[in-house]
């Protein structure tokens, strides 16, 4: 088990004494590195809406288990031995601070945008993605004073930096994301399908409407790999 810094909340950045550093906590068996290529891994981004205070316990317990049961566990040390493990289990520090504090918080902290009332200010890091940010399908707004706003800018927030540098890189001359957990292996059209020998898993967890998403979630037109992601996100939900 390893922890890695990953870069500073909003406050922390504008604050070297407030705030917090994000962090991701990395799970896997470094003795089986040698003898498995190429580990795939898991990444799993936990408690971006501040309020939502399961997930975050969920992928702690998870972690948990994973760690407690290598050895023991035949399945866990399967995984274990097998796979590498990204688990973020605070995705907004800041907010999760406001939220524990008594207020229904779901944003980040941010309060310089608009004049905003003393619960409403903030970013929704959850919107703030430069995915088909601000797509035309909606699903955000532009008025900084409500829950899903957007940000006044695509990846705007540095919590949103932090997170999408550490698991899909920083984009090169071209545009093409290098450096992170996933690399940019999809070309850019919104049809093509990621190669098949695509490895590994990218969940975000949420403690809300009980429902498994996955792409897309911004049109009616099927994902290239829509097949493989419905047959998980249904074998997710039979599960849940």
């Amino acid at each position: 088990a390893r922890v890695v810094d990953i870069g500073p909340t909003w406050l922390r950045s504008r604050d070297a004494g407030a705030g917090y550093r994000m962090q991701a906590l990395v799970l896997g068996n470094a003795a089986t590195d040698a003898t498995i290529a190429n580990k795939p891994s898991m990444v799993v981004l936990a408690s971006v809406h501040a309020r939502e205070y399961t997930p975050a316990e969920l992928l702690t317990r998870f972690a948990e288990w994973l760690v407690l049961g290598h050895g023991v566990d035949p399945e866990a040390t399967w995984l274990l031995d097998s796979y590498r493990f990204h688990l973020v289990l605070q995705g907004n520090p800041d907010g999760r601070k406001k939220s524990e504090a008594g207020a229904s918080w779901r944003k980040n902290v941010n309060n310089t945008n608009g004049s905003c009332s003393a619960t409403g200010y903030g970013v929704d890091l959850n919107r703030n993605f430069p995915f088909r940010w601000n797509s035309a399908a909606g699903g955000s707004s532009g008025d900084p004073c409500v829950g899903n706003y957007r940000g006044p800018q695509r990846q705007s927030e540095p919590e949103t930096q932090n997170l999408l540098r550490y698991i899909a890189g920083v984009p090169d001359a071209n545009g093409v994301y290098r450096g992170g957990v996933f690399p940019d292996r999809r070309a850019d059209a919104i049809t093509s399908a990621a190669p098949v020998d695509t490895r590994g898993v990218f969940i975000d967890l949420h403690s809300y409407a009980k429902m498994v998403l996955w792409p897309w979630a911004h049109t009616t037109s099927s994902a290239a790999d829509a097949v493989a992601l419905r047959t998980m996100g249904r074998r997710l939900a039979w599960f849940n």
